[in-house]
Protein backbone atom coordinates (compact mmCIF):
# COMPACT_ATOMS: atom_id res chain seq x y z
CA UNK A 1 0.00 0.00 0.00
CA UNK A 2 1.15 3.09 -1.29
CA UNK A 3 2.14 6.03 1.24
CA UNK A 4 -0.09 8.76 1.75
CA UNK A 5 1.18 12.68 1.06
CA UNK A 6 0.99 13.34 5.14
CA UNK A 7 3.18 10.06 6.33
CA UNK A 8 5.70 11.42 3.99
CA UNK A 9 7.96 13.36 6.24
CA UNK A 10 6.96 10.66 9.03
CA UNK A 11 8.28 7.62 6.84
CA UNK A 12 11.47 9.72 5.52
CA UNK A 13 12.30 10.36 9.22
CA UNK A 14 12.11 7.16 10.77
CA UNK A 15 14.69 5.84 7.37
CA UNK A 16 17.36 8.32 8.62
CA UNK A 17 16.62 7.71 12.08
CA UNK A 18 16.95 4.10 11.80
CA UNK A 19 18.81 3.02 8.78
CA UNK A 20 21.33 5.89 8.26
CA UNK A 21 21.30 7.23 11.34
CA UNK A 22 23.14 4.61 12.97
CA UNK A 23 25.64 4.02 10.35
CA UNK A 24 26.85 7.80 10.59
CA UNK A 25 27.07 6.88 13.99
CA UNK A 26 29.30 4.70 13.59
CA UNK A 27 31.52 6.08 11.07
CA UNK A 28 31.92 9.02 13.03
CA UNK A 29 33.43 7.18 15.85
CA UNK A 30 35.98 5.90 13.65
CA UNK A 31 36.87 9.38 12.33
CA UNK A 32 36.95 11.04 15.79
CA UNK A 33 39.31 7.57 17.06
CA UNK A 34 41.55 8.06 13.82
CA UNK A 35 41.20 12.56 14.03
CA UNK A 36 42.00 12.34 17.97
CA UNK A 37 43.39 8.98 19.34
CA UNK A 38 45.88 8.02 15.95
CA UNK A 39 43.95 4.83 14.93
CA UNK A 40 46.23 2.28 13.57
CA UNK A 41 44.73 1.92 9.92
CA UNK A 42 47.10 -0.48 8.89
CA UNK A 43 45.98 -2.94 11.86
CA UNK A 44 42.15 -1.92 11.01
CA UNK A 45 42.27 -2.02 7.45
CA UNK A 46 43.59 -5.46 7.37
CA UNK A 47 41.21 -6.82 10.19
CA UNK A 48 38.51 -5.56 7.92
CA UNK A 49 40.02 -6.72 4.49
CA UNK A 50 41.85 -10.08 5.38
CA UNK A 51 39.36 -11.15 8.16
CA UNK A 52 35.85 -10.08 8.56
CA UNK A 53 34.77 -9.49 4.97
CA UNK A 54 35.51 -13.11 3.83
CA UNK A 55 34.03 -14.21 7.05
CA UNK A 56 30.78 -12.19 5.76
CA UNK A 57 31.30 -13.20 2.83
CA UNK A 58 31.73 -17.04 3.26
CA UNK A 59 28.43 -16.60 6.08
CA UNK A 60 26.34 -14.57 3.45
CA UNK A 61 27.06 -17.43 0.55
CA UNK A 62 26.50 -20.30 3.00
CA UNK A 63 23.31 -19.55 4.43
CA UNK A 64 21.65 -17.83 1.36
CA UNK A 65 18.92 -19.61 -0.87
CA UNK A 66 19.96 -17.67 -4.12
CA UNK A 67 19.45 -19.46 -7.13
CA UNK A 68 22.23 -19.32 -9.95
CA UNK A 69 19.33 -17.04 -12.05
CA UNK A 70 19.38 -14.61 -8.99
CA UNK A 71 23.21 -14.58 -8.85
CA UNK A 72 23.41 -14.07 -12.34
CA UNK A 73 20.88 -10.90 -12.44
CA UNK A 74 22.91 -9.33 -9.32
CA UNK A 75 26.46 -9.94 -11.37
CA UNK A 76 24.58 -8.58 -14.84
CA UNK A 77 22.96 -5.49 -13.20
CA UNK A 78 25.67 -4.66 -11.62
CA UNK A 79 28.47 -4.71 -14.72
CA UNK A 80 25.55 -3.09 -16.91
CA UNK A 81 24.39 -0.54 -14.63
CA UNK A 82 28.43 0.30 -14.20
CA UNK A 83 28.77 0.49 -18.03
CA UNK A 84 25.68 2.47 -18.36
CA UNK A 85 27.56 5.45 -15.36
CA UNK A 86 30.54 5.26 -17.63
CA UNK A 87 28.86 6.10 -20.55
CA UNK A 88 26.73 8.33 -18.96
CA UNK A 89 30.21 9.91 -17.27
CA UNK A 90 32.06 10.04 -20.42
CA UNK A 91 28.86 12.27 -22.11
CA UNK A 92 28.74 14.92 -19.27
CA UNK A 93 32.61 15.38 -19.22
CA UNK A 94 32.47 15.77 -22.89
CA UNK A 95 29.34 18.28 -22.74
CA UNK A 96 31.17 20.02 -20.16
CA UNK A 97 34.29 20.43 -21.34
CA UNK A 98 36.08 18.76 -18.25
CA UNK A 99 39.90 18.72 -19.16
CA UNK A 100 40.48 14.89 -20.72
CA UNK A 101 43.44 14.34 -17.72
CA UNK A 102 40.63 14.21 -15.59
CA UNK A 103 38.23 11.76 -17.29
CA UNK A 104 39.49 8.96 -15.71
CA UNK A 105 39.35 10.19 -12.55
CA UNK A 106 36.05 11.49 -12.40
CA UNK A 107 34.82 7.89 -14.00
CA UNK A 108 36.66 6.63 -11.02
CA UNK A 109 34.20 9.02 -9.06
CA UNK A 110 31.06 7.82 -10.09
CA UNK A 111 31.41 4.17 -11.61
CA UNK A 112 33.08 2.31 -8.71
CA UNK A 113 31.44 2.92 -5.52
CA UNK A 114 31.34 1.65 -1.42
CA UNK A 115 29.23 -1.72 -1.80
CA UNK A 116 31.33 -2.98 0.89
CA UNK A 117 31.97 -0.83 3.55
CA UNK A 118 28.83 1.54 3.08
CA UNK A 119 26.21 -0.91 0.76
CA UNK A 120 25.86 -4.10 3.25
CA UNK A 121 25.30 -2.12 6.48
CA UNK A 122 22.65 -0.49 4.38
CA UNK A 123 21.50 -3.18 3.37
CA UNK A 124 20.91 -4.82 6.41
CA UNK A 125 19.70 -1.74 8.72
CA UNK A 126 17.16 -1.04 5.97
CA UNK A 127 15.52 -4.53 5.91
CA UNK A 128 16.59 -5.97 9.24
CA UNK A 129 12.60 -4.39 10.54
CA UNK A 130 11.23 -7.07 7.97
CA UNK A 131 13.64 -10.29 9.28
CA UNK A 132 15.10 -9.81 6.26
CA UNK A 133 18.92 -8.08 6.75
CA UNK A 134 20.70 -11.43 6.55
CA UNK A 135 18.80 -12.09 2.90
CA UNK A 136 19.84 -8.53 2.01
CA UNK A 137 23.53 -9.00 3.12
CA UNK A 138 23.46 -12.36 1.25
CA UNK A 139 22.46 -10.85 -2.64
CA UNK A 140 24.53 -7.42 -1.95
CA UNK A 141 27.88 -9.73 -1.33
CA UNK A 142 27.69 -10.30 -5.18
CA UNK A 143 27.52 -6.92 -6.15
CA UNK A 144 30.28 -6.49 -3.94
CA UNK A 145 32.94 -8.69 -5.40
CA UNK A 146 31.69 -7.19 -8.74
CA UNK A 147 32.96 -3.64 -7.38
CA UNK A 148 35.88 -4.86 -5.57
CA UNK A 149 37.18 -7.11 -8.70
CA UNK A 150 36.30 -3.86 -10.79
CA UNK A 151 38.71 -2.03 -8.50
CA UNK A 152 41.71 -4.47 -8.96
CA UNK A 153 41.63 -4.44 -12.43
CA UNK A 154 39.45 -1.32 -14.13
CA UNK A 155 40.20 0.87 -11.46
CA UNK A 156 44.22 0.34 -11.28
CA UNK A 157 44.03 0.60 -15.22
CA UNK A 158 41.78 4.36 -14.92
CA UNK A 159 43.97 5.41 -11.96
CA UNK A 160 47.40 4.36 -13.62
CA UNK A 161 46.63 5.91 -17.14
CA UNK A 162 49.34 6.32 -19.00
CA UNK A 163 51.43 5.06 -16.45
CA UNK A 164 49.92 1.70 -16.31
CA UNK A 165 51.10 -1.19 -14.13
CA UNK A 166 51.48 -5.13 -16.78
CA UNK A 167 48.46 -6.81 -16.87
CA UNK A 168 50.09 -9.40 -15.09
CA UNK A 169 50.59 -7.69 -11.81
CA UNK A 170 47.00 -6.01 -12.27
CA UNK A 171 46.03 -9.97 -12.11
CA UNK A 172 48.09 -10.57 -8.96
CA UNK A 173 46.21 -8.48 -6.82
CA UNK A 174 43.18 -9.60 -7.86
CA UNK A 175 44.30 -13.24 -7.16
CA UNK A 176 45.03 -11.98 -3.55
CA UNK A 177 41.56 -11.07 -2.82
CA UNK A 178 40.79 -12.46 0.14
CA UNK A 179 37.29 -12.40 -0.23
CA UNK A 180 37.14 -14.47 -3.56
CA UNK A 181 38.83 -17.07 -1.60
CA UNK A 182 36.17 -17.04 0.71
CA UNK A 183 33.51 -16.91 -1.99
CA UNK A 184 35.26 -20.25 -3.70
CA UNK A 185 35.41 -22.17 0.13
CA UNK A 186 31.38 -21.36 0.65
CA UNK A 187 30.45 -22.39 -2.91
CA UNK A 188 32.56 -26.20 -1.80
CA UNK A 189 30.81 -26.26 0.96
CA UNK A 190 27.25 -25.89 -0.55
CA UNK A 191 28.06 -28.39 -2.97
CA UNK A 192 29.33 -31.16 0.02
CA UNK A 193 26.25 -29.75 2.26
CA UNK A 194 24.35 -30.37 -1.20
CA UNK A 195 26.02 -33.72 -1.83
CA UNK A 196 25.79 -35.00 1.94
CA UNK A 197 22.19 -34.52 1.85
CA UNK A 198 19.80 -36.08 4.87
CA UNK A 199 23.61 -36.80 6.82
CA UNK A 200 24.03 -32.45 6.32
CA UNK A 201 22.69 -31.81 9.77
CA UNK A 202 25.41 -34.13 11.81
CA UNK A 203 27.75 -32.71 9.51
CA UNK A 204 26.56 -29.16 10.65
CA UNK A 205 26.51 -29.79 14.38
CA UNK A 206 29.80 -31.70 14.84
CA UNK A 207 31.00 -28.36 12.84
CA UNK A 208 29.32 -26.25 14.98
CA UNK A 209 32.67 -24.17 17.22
CA UNK A 210 33.64 -23.02 13.12
CA UNK A 211 30.52 -21.99 11.91
CA UNK A 212 30.07 -19.83 15.22
CA UNK A 213 33.02 -18.28 14.68
CA UNK A 214 31.86 -17.10 11.08
CA UNK A 215 28.26 -16.04 12.90
CA UNK A 216 30.67 -14.07 14.96
CA UNK A 217 32.79 -12.58 12.07
CA UNK A 218 29.60 -11.53 10.53
CA UNK A 219 28.22 -9.56 13.39
CA UNK A 220 31.46 -7.90 13.54
CA UNK A 221 31.18 -6.79 9.69
CA UNK A 222 29.13 -3.63 10.27
CA UNK A 223 30.70 -2.15 13.17
CA UNK A 224 34.35 -2.70 11.98
CA UNK A 225 33.15 -1.44 8.33
CA UNK A 226 31.76 1.45 9.46
CA UNK A 227 34.51 2.37 11.51
CA UNK A 228 37.08 1.36 9.06
CA UNK A 229 35.58 3.80 6.27
CA UNK A 230 35.09 6.64 9.18
CA UNK A 231 39.11 6.47 9.90
CA UNK A 232 39.55 6.46 5.98
CA UNK A 233 37.35 9.58 5.82
CA UNK A 234 39.34 11.24 8.21
CA UNK A 235 42.70 10.71 6.16
CA UNK A 236 40.92 12.41 3.02
CA UNK A 237 42.90 15.74 1.58
CA UNK A 238 40.97 18.77 1.18
CA UNK A 239 42.66 20.63 -1.44
CA UNK A 240 41.85 23.66 -3.06
CA UNK A 241 41.80 23.00 -6.87
CA UNK A 242 38.42 23.73 -8.86
CA UNK A 243 37.18 20.58 -10.05
CA UNK A 244 33.38 19.09 -11.31
CA UNK A 245 32.50 17.39 -7.61
CA UNK A 246 29.31 18.83 -7.74
CA UNK A 247 28.62 16.92 -11.21
CA UNK A 248 31.10 13.59 -9.56
CA UNK A 249 28.28 13.61 -6.72
CA UNK A 250 25.07 14.03 -9.10
CA UNK A 251 26.27 11.33 -11.30
CA UNK A 252 27.10 9.02 -8.24
CA UNK A 253 24.44 9.67 -5.79
CA UNK A 254 20.91 10.53 -8.25
CA UNK A 255 21.86 9.48 -11.34
CA UNK A 256 23.43 5.78 -11.01
CA UNK A 257 19.89 4.93 -8.78
CA UNK A 258 17.84 6.32 -11.59
CA UNK A 259 19.65 4.06 -14.28
CA UNK A 260 19.45 1.01 -11.97
CA UNK A 261 15.90 1.49 -11.42
CA UNK A 262 15.72 1.84 -15.15
CA UNK A 263 17.58 -1.38 -15.61
CA UNK A 264 15.28 -2.79 -13.06
CA UNK A 265 12.56 -2.16 -15.58
CA UNK A 266 14.06 -3.18 -18.38
CA UNK A 267 15.52 -6.48 -17.10
CA UNK A 268 12.16 -7.51 -15.65
CA UNK A 269 12.92 -7.56 -11.46
CA UNK A 270 10.11 -8.06 -9.14
CA UNK A 271 10.01 -7.60 -5.93
CA UNK A 272 13.02 -8.28 -3.04
CA UNK A 273 15.64 -8.48 -5.16
CA UNK A 274 14.37 -5.16 -7.22
CA UNK A 275 14.91 -3.56 -4.05
CA UNK A 276 18.19 -4.88 -2.59
CA UNK A 277 19.74 -4.44 -5.86
CA UNK A 278 17.89 -0.31 -6.22
CA UNK A 279 19.50 0.31 -2.43
CA UNK A 280 22.47 -1.15 -3.11
CA UNK A 281 23.15 1.69 -6.33
CA UNK A 282 22.76 4.42 -4.00
CA UNK A 283 26.41 3.58 -2.36
CA UNK A 284 28.58 6.55 -2.50
CA UNK A 285 31.45 6.48 -4.03
CA UNK A 286 34.51 4.50 -3.16
CA UNK A 287 37.17 5.21 -0.62
CA UNK A 288 39.25 2.85 -2.35
CA UNK A 289 39.27 5.20 -5.72
CA UNK A 290 41.14 7.77 -3.48
CA UNK A 291 43.42 5.56 -2.19
CA UNK A 292 44.19 4.36 -5.95
CA UNK A 293 44.14 8.09 -7.62
CA UNK A 294 46.98 9.00 -4.70
CA UNK A 295 48.92 6.34 -5.74
CA UNK A 296 49.10 6.96 -9.35
CA UNK A 297 48.77 11.18 -8.67
CA UNK A 298 45.63 10.78 -10.57
CA UNK A 299 43.71 14.14 -9.10
CA UNK A 300 43.95 12.56 -5.88
CA UNK A 301 42.61 15.63 -4.38
CA UNK A 302 39.24 15.44 -7.45
CA UNK A 303 38.62 12.13 -6.32
CA UNK A 304 39.27 12.82 -2.42
CA UNK A 305 36.83 15.71 -2.43
CA UNK A 306 34.30 13.61 -3.75
CA UNK A 307 34.45 10.57 -1.66
CA UNK A 308 34.33 12.85 1.48
CA UNK A 309 31.01 14.96 -0.21
CA UNK A 310 29.60 11.55 -1.78
CA UNK A 311 29.22 9.76 1.81
CA UNK A 312 27.93 12.86 3.88
CA UNK A 313 25.37 13.52 1.25
CA UNK A 314 24.25 9.97 1.10
CA UNK A 315 22.88 10.51 3.98
CA UNK A 316 19.46 12.27 2.13
CA UNK A 317 20.09 10.23 -1.18
CA UNK A 318 19.93 6.96 0.66
CA UNK A 319 17.02 7.69 2.76
CA UNK A 320 15.21 8.85 -0.11
CA UNK A 321 16.30 5.50 -2.53
CA UNK A 322 15.37 3.63 0.16
CA UNK A 323 12.17 5.30 0.61
CA UNK A 324 11.40 4.76 -2.94
CA UNK A 325 12.67 1.00 -3.01
CA UNK A 326 10.16 0.22 0.10
CA UNK A 327 7.44 2.94 -0.38
CA UNK A 328 4.80 0.94 -2.19
CA UNK A 329 4.09 2.70 -5.25
CA UNK A 330 6.25 1.10 -7.35
CA UNK A 331 4.90 -1.76 -8.13
CA UNK A 332 7.60 -3.64 -9.69
CA UNK A 333 9.49 -3.28 -6.31
CA UNK A 334 6.70 -4.96 -3.93
CA UNK A 335 6.96 -7.41 -1.95
CA UNK A 336 5.17 -10.52 -2.70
Amino acid sequence: MAISVTELPARLGEIFYTVILPMLLLSGIGFVIRRFLGLDMPTLTRLNFYFVTPGMVYFSVVSAKLTAGEVGLIIAASLVTMALVAAVTILVARLEKVPRDQHNAMLMTTVLNNSGNIGLPLQDLAFRGMGLGAAAMSYQVFAMLVQNVSHFTLGVVLAAGKAQRPWKENLLHVAKFPPLYALAVALITVFVRNQLGEHAPAAAKALAPFWEVVNQLRLAYVPVALVALGAQLALIPHGADHYPVPTSLILRLVVSPLLMLALIYALNIHGFLAQVLLIGSAAPSSVNSALLCSQFDNHPNYVAKTVFYSTLLSAVTMTLVIFLAQGGFLKQLALN
